[in-house]
């Protein structure tokens, strides 16, 4: 089976169960604290996703964000809703993110906005494309004309806002970490910086940049994999600018 068709088909019928709810979950529960949340919808859209993979790949291995954390050569990555808050109180911004794995290396990823009825996806070698069309990233090599984002991470992003308001166009905080690194493989925005971060929230949008013809590195420079914690995405043209940056930002707080 392809796995790409596969993954496009499920995460799509994934986005109608998140979209009967969206904006309308009662029961919201905190995992680490009030700031990380799971709802029964999460769990739900999971299951699906896992049975599905389960049947049609059943020598596979799994890692998904709501307690499954399976290794091997051969493994899928998973976040049912990234952008769980967004979800909640019914902003647009969250997205359903499947990856898969080989040998440590992103083969192929699909992050889908089912509120925003958007599609982005890669595989390695083909290239990258949002609903069907081939994009690319921006081709702005100058961080005034860029509009960049980030996460919302204690200590960190403030400062980094600071810094960024007076070098860029605008930094946004869009709410979901796959659908932010996927944006910049589609020159939406031209750089994206996350912070302590987990697999499922990047590892597809990991791939989708590559593709896209962008770079993603960790905060020291080094080419990232899905299993770095921080990670810069970018056009490659702005990248040592935003690393400089982020470099500056660690160093005040101590690498907290």
């Amino acid at each position: 089976m392809d796995r790409l068709d596969f993954s496009i088909k499920l995460l799509r019928k994934v986005g109608h169960l998140l979209m009967i709810h969206w904006g309308r979950v009662d029961n919201v529960e905190k995992k680490t604290g009030f700031k990380d949340i799971v709802t029964e919808i999460d769990r739900e859209a999971q299951r699906m996703i896992v049975d599905e993979i389960r049947k049609f790949f059943p020598d596979e291995n799994i890692m998904a964000e709501e307690g499954i954390f399976e290794k091997g050569d051969r493994l899928w990555i998973i976040d049912p809703i990234d952008g769980t808050i967004n979800f909640v109180h019914g902003l647009p911004n969250f997205s359903i993110s499947l990856a898969y794995v080989e040998n440590g290396e992103v083969k192929m990823g699909v992050v889908h906005a089912p509120a925003l009825n958007e599609t982005l996806y890669a595989e390695e070698g083909s290239g990258a494309f949002f609903n069907g069309e081939r994009i690319r990233v921006s081709e702005n090599a100058s961080l005034e004309e860029c509009v960049g984002s980030t996460g919302s991470y204690v200590d960190f992003t403030g400062k980094f806002i600071e810094r960024m308001e007076k070098r860029t166009r605008r930094i946004r905080i869009l709410g979901s970490a796959a659908l932010n690194a996927a944006y910049v493989g589609a020159g939406r925005v031209d750089f994206f910086v996350t912070w302590r971060i987990n697999p499922w929230d990047i590892a597809a949008g990991l791939i989708i940049v590559k593709e896209a013809g962008g770079m993603v590195t960790d905060f020291s420079g080094k080419e990232a994999n899905a299993f770095s914690k921080n990670f810069i995405f970018s056009n490659g043209l702005i990248h040592d600018e935003v690393l400089k940056v982020v470099n500056e930002v660690v160093e005040e707080i101590g690498g907290k």
